[in-house]
């Protein structure tokens, strides 16, 4: 029976075996907590870009996600302060889903008509940064440089309902 209990005594690290034990769990620890970050970031909310803020945080409304504003809190906004949420969110592995931009707010910009503005350079530096991402998807549709839009999309006012074809 001694030869019984001798056999599992080799199975309690002594020793230098007792920190090589210790520093592999920790190891496999700090590990599991890594992949559960990266669980929990993917159960975080998706983002919404695009232009105009109007349309971004109606689309973001309607499929539960957030957008910039949500991020700032009531900061007051700044280029750098865009800059470091859309590293944030890449750093997060956060999903992220470009509307793409205003068509007819172009349209008309071009036109010379109410409402119409150029393309956003906010809008087109999110693009840039997010270049790449695995986690970016694009939702929207274009048709010609003027022509597109988020189908089913509609902010009212006197905007048309999207996609938008000139």
């Amino acid at each position: 029976m001694g030869s019984e209990w001798a056999s599992y005594a080799t199975l309690v690290p002594t020793g230098g075996a007792r920190k090589a034990a210790r520093a592999a769990a920790d190891e496999a620890s700090e590990q599991l907590g890594r992949q559960g970050a990266r669980q929990a970031s993917r159960e975080l909310k998706p983002v919404v870009i695009g232009e105009n803020m109007e349309r971004v945080k109606a689309y973001a409304r309607r499929i539960g996600a957030e957008t910039i504003d949500d991020w700032l809190a009531g900061r007051q906004w700044s280029r750098e302060l865009n800059v470091a949420w859309v590293r944030k969110i890449m750093n997060e592995e956060r999903k992220v889903i470009d509307i793409g931009p205003h068509f007819e707010r172009r349209w008309r910009f071009i036109r010379g008509l109410e409402g119409g503005r150029p393309p956003s350079d906010v809008y087109e530096l999110e693009r840039c940064l997010l270049k790449g991402y695995p986690f970016y998807e694009k939702r929207f549709i274009r048709r010609g440089r003027y022509g597109g839009g988020v189908p089913g999309l509609n902010i009212g006012g006197d905007w048309q309902p999207e996609p938008f074809y000139p």
